[in-house]
């Protein structure tokens, strides 16, 4: 099974959904180098010594992760080995080994479907960000994206991958909201990039947004210090912004009924509390059948407080590689 990993070859991911009629998109292709097999051999070595960096319990449900889908994962740790290899990465956090292929983002999705938007949603970070920050992101770490200043406090954007915020099963990368005064982490969106429309073209599907509980004065305050503006909407402008060239009007959202949530024990269920889809039907969005909703564009232009707050939030996204 292991000597799966080591093959080189032409593997398309491509499936054919209603959503994504872009082009097959490729696995990297590359020649086989002393450097890359030993990118290769190291990066299997983390993968069999990874029950010795983790408690017990974590290690064992990796290995009956694998034991449940050896194909799959097989093909995900193939495609970490690739991807980094090419690109000269370090060996990726111990969080993307583990990715939850068989209950990932959408409920019902069939595991190879996640696995070709997993490795999409990589391969369009690339084309977004530098090389640095994707090594950055690539380890684990939490990136800022930019600070805005609202009347009377300073607010900050990071990014990193979704594993490192607590929600794995949500998405592929997080971005967090955070007010400087204090550090309180006010939102945090889970999200991936999606191929979209014409060849090139992409946006993002929301896997979930999580704000802290019973702070709901909280949330107020920093609505009025923003003009007006939520912490749940100010993060949509921000991945709006991070978005901004992909040439889309409109993004996807993970309804209630396709939260992933669904995997879970009904005591696990029972502590979703907030209401997703009235969220999104806030903001005008439409049903859609593979995610739940197509949600357009929040506008960023305009003379009011509001308006001049959304921009800003929309460049420091915009900005960011």
């Amino acid at each position: 099974m292991f000597a799966g990993l080591f093959m080189i070859e032409n593997s398309s991911t491509a499936v054919v959904t209603e959503h994504v009629p872009a082009a097959p998109l490729q696995l990297p292709v590359f020649h086989s180098t002393g450097s890359t097999r030993k990118s290769r051999y190291r990066l299997l070595f983390r993968i069999l010594t990874f029950a010795l960096r983790v408690r017990w319990k974590r290690g064992t449900l990796f290995w009956l992760r694998f034991a449940a889908s050896p194909v799959l994962t097989v093909r995900w740790w193939r495609f970490i080995m690739s991807f980094a290899a090419e690109r000269d990465f370090p060996p990726p956090h111990d969080e993307l080994l583990q990715k939850p292929l068989s209950k990932f983002l959408v409920f019902g999705m069939g595991s190879k479907r996640r696995l070709t938007l997993l490795i999409d949603h990589f391969m369009i970070a690339e084309r977004i960000l530098s090389r640095e920050s994707m090594i950055r992101l690539w380890r684990g770490e939490w990136l800022e994206i930019g600070v805005v200043d609202g009347r009377s406090e300073a607010y900050a954007c990071f990014i990193a991958l979704a594993d490192r915020s607590g929600g794995r099963h949500e998405g592929a990368f997080a971005v967090k909201l955070l007010r400087l005064g204090d550090m309180a982490v006010l939102c945090t969106a889970r999200f991936m990039f999606l191929r979209e429309g014409a060849e090139g073209r992409y946006t993002f599907v929301v896997g979930s947004m999580q704000g802290p509980r019973n702070a709901k004065q909280r949330t107020i305050e920093v609505t009025r210090d923003l003009c007006g503006l939520r912490p749940k909407e100010a993060l949509l402008i921000v991945l709006q912004g991070l978005a901004a060239e992909g040439g889309m009007q409109d993004f996807l959202a993970v309804s209630q009924a396709k939260h992933p949530i669904h995997y879970r024990r009904g005591r696990r269920q029972s502590m979703m509390v907030s209401n997703l889809d009235a969220f999104w039907a806030e903001r005008s969005a439409q049903p859609e059948k593979t995610f739940g909703f197509r949600v357009p564009y929040s506008g960023v232009r305009g003379a009011d407080r509001r308006s001049r707050s959304k921009l800003w939030f929309y460049n420091i996204g915009e900005l960011f590689h």
